[in-house]
């Protein structure tokens, strides 16, 4: 008999958890047949409960899905086949106790209630993700040595970065705390067909210089093949990658994989507007070569920036610089609001048309004149 592989849980130290539960060889078998039939008895008399009947419905059937996964480790399948069965395994047997309940009895809950067995299999199956890797891919981070480096060099360079201006930081938190509220409906239907498309973590941890050189973790939603910059380390992406999801092809040129940086920001980590992070072992490099590269971290990294709009995503270093300065020099927020408004129309509108060069006209390019003060 081989031996189970291990889990991320199965690592961990101190008292039990639900994973060890489910882990025990033989036993997720045991669970997912107990599972069933509280399900069944469950759906027997939920048509009395109400709205509230979907709670347990939904806890259920996630614990459902996750026994499933744990009873085709066995089976020696690729994970992702694993997962992808296990998912739709829970439902159908779900599906199914609720259609014979049906034809029994001839009562049975409304067929709305299964958008809540696919939602638990789903949440399900991102438990089992978490438990057995993570939800996050933390791909080629920095060693200490290259972080401590980076900071050592920002401090000797620029000292201590410029302060957020107050206003800066309210409307930052204020917009990304309603972003976030209002985006929840596109983070679902997002990461759930990514996790169909490819199963694995949701999201991709981008190690990035921020305001002062700090080195922080700069979320987006997973857009390429798990374990993408295995074999490569740290490489930019380009036009024609394929590594890159179809969803994920979709989410870039949406920017809609940007959205967890909406948590960067209500951090204080990241502003809506200011120079894009660069990862943190590339800019060790261009330092080198540009020491000058390190004023556009006296600020906060922004979602959108001049450079961005002004320029496009395969500007060089250098190019970048120039368009931080200025953005430095004439910052504002009403230059942080035209900016976020061109951003949308690069976003919506402009990239998706066939004779678009990938630049914005001058005509909107024109600065304001308020300039910055304090230094």
């Amino acid at each position: 008999m081989s031996k189970q592989p291990a889990s991320f849980a199965d690592t961990k130290t101190g008292s039990l958890t639900i994973w060890h539960f489910f882990s025990r060889r033989g036993f997720s078998f045991l669970s997912t047949f107990l599972l069933v039939v509280l399900i069944w008895i469950f759906l027997q008399g939920a048509g009395t409960l109400g709205a509230w009947g979907a709670i347990p419905l939904v806890v259920l059937t996630a614990a459902l899905s996750l026994a499933v996964e744990r009873s085709l480790v066995s089976l020696q399948l690729s994970i992702g086949r694993r997962y992808r069965l296990a998912l739709l395994g829970s439902i159908g047997i779900v599906s199914g106790l609720w259609l014979a309940m049906w034809l029994i009895t001839g009562t049975g809950l409304s067929p709305w209630w299964l958008v809540f067995v696919i939602i638990a299999a789903f949440m399900g199956c991102i438990l089992a993700t978490h438990l057995n890797e993570s939800l996050w891919e933390n791909n080629s981070p920095p060693s200490a040595e290259v972080t401590e480096d980076v900071y050592q060099q920002h401090q000797a360079l620029i000292g201590q970065p410029f302060k957020v201006p107050r206003l800066k930081r309210a409307f930052d938190v204020l917009l990304s705390f309603f972003g976030l509220l209002f985006s929840l409906p596109l983070w679902f239907i997002s990461i759930f067909i990514i996790w169909l498309e490819d199963p694995g973590p949701l999201l991709f941890v981008k190690n990035s210089v921020g305001r002062g050189g700090m080195n922080f973790h700069q979320f987006k939603l997973r857009t390429m093949v798990r374990g993408a910059e295995d074999s490569t380390g740290p490489v930019l992406a380009s036009e024609e990658d394929d590594r890159v999801l179809g969803m994920g092809y979709l989410l870039r040129k949406t920017a809609l994989d940007e959205l967890p940086q909406l948590f960067n920001i209500l951090k204080g980590e990241m502003s809506f507007v200011g120079p894009r992070p660069q990862r943190t072992v590339l800019v060790q490099g261009y330092l080198r070569d540009l020491p000058g590269y390190a004023q556009r971290h006296q600020v906060l990294p922004g979602l959108a920036g001049l450079a961005q709009v002004a320029g496009d995503y395969y500007l060089t270093p250098l190019q970048k610089l120039r368009f931080d300065r200025l953005y430095i020099r004439y910052t504002s927020l009403g230059f942080d609001l035209k900016l976020i408004f061109l951003a949308f129309m690069i976003t919506f509108w402009y990239r998706w048309q066939k004779e678009w060069d990938g630049r914005l006209p001058r005509r909107f390019l024109r600065m304001g004149s308020s300039t910055r003060e304090s230094h």
